[in-house]
């Protein structure tokens, strides 16, 4: 029979023993982390078109517009799917953000006497006023 002490020992061997398997876990996708990165930083430096169409709130008609525009400039292809230059997509935010919005001016319509109301408001004033 183990005493109390013995089984605290075997205790905190296995718990140092799980800490040691993490820890080794914990190395290994440090490194994989690191060894993706480079794969990472091409993949921010052009957006999908689906993803530019989200920042920018529009359509894709609307994206292929500003690229024959020349507001966006146009990345990678990656297989079939078309990319977006990750700072252009910047500048042109940018530009957006710069800009204040003026505030639109609600036209009046122009008054006109036209149609009988017209007539009729002609005859009553030539009664009211002396001639």
């Amino acid at each position: 029979m183990k005493g109390q002490g013995e089984e605290r020992d075997d205790i905190l061997r296995s718990i140092y023993e799980e800490l040691r398997g993490l820890r080794e876990s914990v190395n290994e996708i440090r490194t994989k982390i690191s060894n993706a990165a480079p794969a990472q930083a091409a993949r921010a430096r052009a957006i999908p078109v689906e993803e530019a169409q989200i920042l920018l709130g529009c359509g894709r008609s609307r994206i292929f517009e500003l690229l024959r525009s020349g507001a966006l400039r146009r990345g990678p292809k990656v297989g079939r799917a078309a990319m977006i230059c990750a700072k252009s997509l910047e500048a042109l935010l940018e530009r957006v953000d710069r800009k204040p919005e003026a505030p639109r001016l609600k036209r009046r319509p122009a008054r006109r006497d036209t149609g009988r109301g017209g007539s009729e408001r002609a005859a009553i004033l030539k009664l009211i006023r002396p001639a």
